[in-house]
């Protein structure tokens, strides 16, 4: 499938991120959204990225300006996707809101385009269950922000072809990410499914008064983060010991014990609320930046440790 043209809905955080990857690479992009101040906003927000993109060497001086002039924004979902050869959602996470905007893509879109969801979490089988064109229909699913993170979950749904995952892989390699294909529909995915174990002992240890907020944050990013980038969960525990077998014979007990003493529950304690927020605002980032000022100071450690991960070998 040749991809020239694609239709980004929705204009939030999620949509940006698409619109600078996309016109980046040197694709024409259409931005959909309900508001012209929305989409106003959107595309200043759009121009800022990939200044920053180009002042970090990604891009050159010339495909900035030219990824720039190549966004078109419209509040019309048709004139979106009349032209479209694929089609990026990223409206709000519900089925509700998804199936509405599907079957109107589904009506709107051609017959040859891709239908990809942004979702979160999300299962495709229930989404494209609205549209004629089921087999066109595919989770590609980005980690903020967008334009810097490479990782991109890729799933199907129950009628989803093989070729549109093919297809959705090849593009999005095209445009620099490394996608994760999901062999069967589980709802969240794998990267969100990770966060949500980790973001619940997380909450835990700091309900329980083990921890602070900080401490938290500390003992991931100088502990598991500085180590694990590199090889994750699986490696790890193979390197722990004398490989993966050596592992399972001698050292998941201790792992065992852990679970056994872990909280389960599926509705984070009110208890637990207050005592994360205050955490969270005694930080020294917290109390001494703005969120926007965290987020630039973030998305400037994340260009010096991918610049040192383009060395770490990747899977095809």
């Amino acid at each position: 499938m040749n991809v020239h043209r694609i239709a980004c809905i929705g204009a939030g955080l999620i949509g940006q991120g698409w619109a600078t990857v996309f016109s980046s690479k040197g694709f024409e992009v259409v931005l959909q959204d309900t508001s012209d101040t929305l989409l106003e906003n959107s595309l200043r927000e759009i121009r800022s990225n990939l200044v920053f993109l180009e002042a970090n060497g990604f891009i050159a001086p010339e495909e900035a300006h030219a990824a720039a002039s190549s966004i078109e924004a419209t509040t019309s979902m048709e004139e979106a996707v009349r032209h479209a050869d694929y089609v990026q959602e990223s409206v709000p996470d519900d089925y509700s809101i998804k199936k509405e905007v599907f079957r109107e893509l589904d009506a709107r879109a051609s017959d040859h385009a891709i239908l990809a969801s942004s979702s979160s979490g999300l299962l495709m089988t229930e989404i494209q269950g609205v549209t004629r064109k089921p087999d066109r229909c595919v989770l590609v699913h980005p980690c903020l922000p967008v334009y810097l993170i490479p990782l991109v979950e890729i799933a199907g749904g129950r009628e989803t072809s093989p070729g549109t995952v093919d297809a959705a892989c090849r593009l999005m390699k095209t445009v620099g990410k490394i996608p994760v294909t999901l062999k069967r529909e589980v709802a969240g995915y794998v990267v969100n499914r990770l966060q949500a174990a980790l973001v619940r002992e997380a909450i835990d240890l700091v309900d329980r008064g083990v921890v602070t907020a900080e401490e938290v944050d500390k003992a991931f990013c100088f502990g598991i983060g500085l180590r694990d980038p590199m090889i994750g969960p699986f490696l790890r525990i193979h390197l722990a010991g004398n490989g993966i077998e050596d592992f399972f014979r001698n050292y998941s007990e201790s792992y065992h014990q852990r679970w056994a003493t872990m909280e389960t529950w599926t509705s984070i304690p009110a208890s637990a609320v207050g005592r994360v927020i205050q955490g969270v605002r005694e930080m020294g980032l917290v109390r001494t930046k703005t969120l926007n000022e965290i987020k630039v100071w973030r998305d400037e450690m994340l260009v010096r440790i991918l610049r040192i991960m383009t060395d770490v070998p990747k899977t095809s």
